[in-house]
């Protein structure tokens, strides 16, 4: 549609320009219609009927094209202007029977061909007009022939309506572009307006729509756990923090004062109690017989008795001396 567009502001394209603009007039009309659609059904029955007004506008649209291509053309360009006149009309028809709105069987009854032209047979000749076209492949008609590019992709169909013509459509689309802007489609702009109608509308969608409940219920389980599970760690660790100190010097001051622990004496914090010594009861000589003493013990050299009335005690302060 981008080469479409730039031809239709050609200088050189005044049937096409005078199309563009009376198509977007048709349109605001349409538009106007269905807003008037709302109002109550009392006030629609008031004076003429839906038809009929939108008719009256469309018809004065439609002259308003034949009065600016002729501006732009002069009298030269009269054939193509009213074959460009036709196709409009017969275009605005074809949208206008197969839509729904409140005028349609009015419209279907007396369609805008008949009020214009007194005819009845748009879907038989324009595609007749179509043919002959290629056919004579004329130079001077390639604005013309860019109206009626314009009108099939626009919606009209006619007699090719349905899955018989439809291959015949789609080589006349191509057939007309060829003509109109002598080269061939790209695919890419053939293929934008088939996604455009093959891709599902967009949609906006909340999050309560996009989950089950349960599923929702679960992540936001699994949330609040770990958020209290972080927050129980950070205040355990700030409040532990001075004791974790505290133990930490405890230990260092243990480890570096404390001495080799003397043999007869048992260290644990770091000071030596005295350890009272209870006196061993020495067997009668009369209860038992005397053993003999071998060699061996004899041998072994007396460990001199401790003094069991001192106690040592070492602290901090006085750099590891003994103080009795």
């Amino acid at each position: 549609m981008s080469d479409y567009t730039a031809f239709s502001g050609d200088e050189r394209a005044p049937l096409t320009r005078a199309f563009v603009d009376a198509f977007r007039r048709a349109m605001e009309t349409r538009d106007a219609l269905g807003r008037a659609t709302e109002a109550p059904l009392e006030v629609l029955a008031q004076g003429e009927s839906v038809a009929d007004k939108v008719a009256t506008q469309l018809a004065s649209v439609t002259r308003r094209l034949a009065r600016e291509a002729m501006a732009w053309t002069g009298a030269a360009g009269e054939t193509d202007i009213a074959a460009a006149q036709y196709a409009f009309v017969a275009l605005l028809d074809e949208l206008l029977l197969f839509s729904d709105w409140p005028g349609h069987a009015a419209w279907e009854a007396r369609p805008l061909e008949v009020r214009v032209f007194g005819t009845r047979a748009a879907g038989e000749r324009l595609p007749d007009a179509i043919e002959a076209l290629l056919t004579q492949r004329d130079a001077s008609q390639r604005d013309l022939a860019n109206v009626y590019l314009a009108c099939l992709i626009l919606g009209f169909r006619g007699r090719l309506r349905g899955e018989a013509g439809a291959l015949r459509h789609d080589q006349l689309r191509h057939a007309l572009f060829a003509f109109a802007m002598q080269r061939d489609a790209e695919p890419a702009h053939l293929a934008a307006p088939l996604e455009r109608v093959a891709l599902a509308p967009r949609r906006t969608v909340t999050l309560s729509k996009m989950f089950p409940d349960h599923v929702r219920f679960a992540a936001l389980l699994g949330v609040g756990v770990c958020v209290l599970l972080g927050v129980s760690h950070l205040l355990w660790s700030v409040a532990t923090a001075d004791v974790q100190r505290s133990v930490m010097q405890f230990q260092a001051i243990a480890l570096a004062d404390t001495p080799a622990a003397p043999a007869s004496s048992t260290s644990v914090s770091g000071a030596v109690v005295r350890v009272p010594v209870k006196p061993r009861a020495q067997p009668s000589t009369t209860d038992a017989p005397a053993l003999p003493q071998s060699n061996a013990l004899a041998a072994i050299p007396a460990v001199p008795a401790v003094d069991t009335n001192t106690v040592v005690l070492r602290t901090a302060a006085d750099g590891g001396g003994n103080r009795p």
